[in-house]
C-alpha cells in the first residue's frame, strides 16, 4: 500500500512541473532513489524475517548474529544483497545434515515427489555414504522398462558425474519433459551401465501388496506421501472384508517422507492412546501425539524394519513398538528421529531445516539411536542354486510364453538375475515385465515376449554370485504359525 501511494505521488508530482524539465529531471532522480531505498527495507526485512525463524525454531539452537553474518558474507561474495544466496548461506551455517536449500526448480520437485506425482523415471533414492542407492523401481515405469534394478547406485546423468551431489540435485537432473530421454549411468556390482528412460508422469502408488495365504497378507508401504494413508485405510478395509487375520507390514528401505502421513497411518493400526512425543526448541509446545481410533483391525501384525528404514518411518516403528502393536522383526532402523520443515521462501526457493525430534510417548530417544526390533534377524547369502534349475530346450522355448517347464526355466534365470520376485511356472504379466528390462537392458526389441536370444542370453550367464534370502521375511511368517 505504502508503494502504491509513494508511486501514485511521483506520476502527480510529474504532471506539476511538465514546464521545468531541470527541475523535473532533480525530482524524478530523487523519487527513484527513494523507490530504491524501500526496496533495498524490504528485501532486509525479508531476510531478517528468515533469520529470526531460524532463530527461534531450529531445534538445536543457533543465534541470530550467526546468520546475519553468514549474510554479510554472502553480500561480499555476491557484491549484493540476494534472498535466495542469503536464505542459502544461513542454512548451510546450521551445519546440520538434513537442514538444506532449494533452489525454485528444486523446490518444485521436492514438493511434486512428496505428494505422490511428478516426471521423472519412477525410482525412490537415498544418499549412502557409497552413493544415491536405488532403494526401489515402480512396476512398469521408465526406469523398470530400461532395466534399472533395486540396489543399483547412480552414478551420473547424462554423462554428468553425481559424486558428491544431494539427493535433490539429482532428482534435478534426472526429471524433465514428458517424452524426452534421460541417460542414467549405474553401478551394479562390479559393472557400469548406461540405461536410457524416456520420461514420463509417474503416479506413485506407495503400497506393494500380496497374500503370503489364506490368513496372512503382506503389505509394502515404499514411502510415507500425503496419499499413502489412503491407499493404507483401502487395503486394510479390503483385508477385513476378508476375513484375513495376519498382517505383515514392510518398512525395510522406507527413506520416510510426510510425518502426518505418518501419524495417520499409525491411527489406523494402534488404538486409541498416546503414541509419541514431539519436542522443540521452546519447549512449552512439545506435544504428546495420540491415536484416536477405539476400531483398530485386530490382525495379528508383524513390523518388517531395516538399517535403510529412516525417518517417518522409525516415528511409525517407535510408536508401534512402544504401544505393543505387533512384533519389530529385522535390523536397527536407521536413527534419524528429528524433524524439518519445509518453507517456500518469496522468490519461489525453498529451506528445510530442523524444528525439532520425536520421541515415544515414554520418553525414548530415536534420533542418532534408531529403533531395536524385538527378533533381531540378519538376511543370509547364498550361491545361485544353478543345479536347480530346468534345462532350457531350444527346441521348445515358444512354450515359454505359455507356462509349464520351459516357463519355470525362464523365470529361474531372471529371479536370479533379480527381474523376477518368484519363480512359478506361470507366464504373466510380472513375468513379461522382467523380460521387457531384460530385453531394454540388451537393446533388443522390447514386447515382453521370450526368443531365442533372450534364452541365450540367461542360459549362458554365468551366475557364480551369491543371492540374498529373505530370512526376515521368512521370520516373520515363522511368527505366525
Amino acid at each position: 500500500m505504502k508503494r502504491n501511494r509513494l508511486i501514485a505521488g511521483i506520476l502527480a508530482f510529474a504532471m506539476l512541473i511538465v514546464g521545468c524539465p531541470a527541475i523535473a529531471q532533480d525530482s524524478a532522480a530523487q523519487q527513484q532513489a527513494e523507490v530504491v531505498q524501500y526496496s533495498n527495507q524490504m528485501l532486509k526485512q525479508i531476510v531478517k524475517t528468515y533469520a529470526h525463524m531460524l532463530a527461534d525454531n531450529y531445534y538445536y539452537g543457533i543465534d541470530d548474529e550467526e546468520l546475519l553474518y553468514a549474510v554479510i558474507c554472502s553480500m561480499i561474495d555476491e557484491g549484493k544483497l540476494d534472498i535466495n544466496k542469503a536464505t542459502e548461506s544461513m542454512i548451510k551455517t546450521l551445519k546440520d545434515e538434513h537442514a538444506e536449500f532449494y533452489n525454485p526448480q528444486e523446490y518444485k520437485e521436492m514438493t511434486e515427489n512428496v505428494s505422490g506425482e511428478f516426471s521423472g523415471i519412477g525410482v525412490t533414492i537415498t544418499q549412502t555414504s557409497d552413493g544415491i542407492l536405488v532403494l526401489s523401481v515402480i512396476e512398469n515405469s521408465p526406469a523398470f522398462k530400461a532395466g534399472v534394478m533395486d540396489n543399483d547406485y547412480i552414478i551420473g546423468v547424462n554423462g554428468e558425474s553425481v559424486e558428491g551431489m544431494t539427493i535433490s540435485q539429482v532428482r534435478n537432473l534426472i526429471v524433465g519433459l514428458n517424452g524426452t530421454e534421460v541417460k542414467v549411468t549405474v553401478r551394479r556390482g562390479e559393472k557400469q551401465l548406461d540405461l536410457i528412460c524416456m520420461r514420463e508422469t509417474i503416479q506413485t502408488k506407495q503400497l506393494e501388496t500380496r497374500m503370503i495365504n489364506d490368513k496372512t497378507a503382506y503389505m509394502k508401504l515404499i514411502q510415507f506421501t500425503t496419499d499413502a494413508p489412503k491407499e493404507v485405510e483401502a487395503y486394510v478395509k479390503e483385508l477385513q472384508s476378508k476375513s484375513v487375520k495376519n498382517l505383515i507390514i514392510d518398512l525395510r528401505d522406507n527413506p520416510g517422507g510426510d510425518l502426518q502421513a505418518a501419524i495417520d497411518i499409525a491411527n489406523i493400526f494402534i488404538s486409541a492412546g498416546k503414541i509419541a512425543e514431539l519436542r522443540y526448541k521452546d519447549e512449552t509446545k512439545n506435544t504428546f501425539i495420540s491415536s484416536k481410533n477405539y476400531n483398530a483391525p485386530r490382525f495379528k501384525m508383524v513390523l518388517l524394519v531395516n538399517e535403510n528404514s529412516a525417518s517417518a518411518s522409525e516415528f511409525f516403528t517407535m510408536a508401534f513398538k512402544s504401544r505393543g502393536a505387533g512384533k519389530i522383526i529385522g535390523k536397527k532402523t536407521f536413527g534419524k528421529g528429528s524433524m524439518q520443515v519445509l518453507t517456500k521462501l518469496v522468490t519461489g526457493a525453498g529451506m528445510k531445516y530442523t524444528i525439532g525430534e520425536f520421541y515415544s510417548y515414554k520418553g525414548e530417544r530415536v534420533h542418532t539411536v534408531g529403533v531395536t526390533p524385538d527378533i533381531e534377524v540378519e538376511n543370509t547369502y547364498v550361491p545361485v542354486d544353478q543345479e536347480s534349475f530346468v534345462k532350457v530346450d531350444y527346441d521348445r522355448i515358444l512354450e515359454g510364453a505359455i507356462g509349464g517347464d520351459m516357463t519355470l526355466a525362464l523365470e529361474q534365470r531372471l529371479e536370479a538375475l533379480g527381474y523376477l520376485e518368484e519363480a512359478d511356472e506361470v507366464f504373466d504379466e510380472k513375468t513379461s515385465a522382467a523380460v521387457s528390462r531384460l530385453q531394454a537392458l540388451l537393446g533388443y526389441e522390447i514386447n515382453g515376449i521370450p526368443g531365442f536370444n533372450e534364452y541365450l542370453y540367461l542360459n549362458d550367464y554365468n551366475y557364480d554370485f551369491d543371492v540374498m534370502v529373505d530370512d526376515q521375511l521368512q521370520a516373520a511368517i515363522d511368527y505366525f504359525n
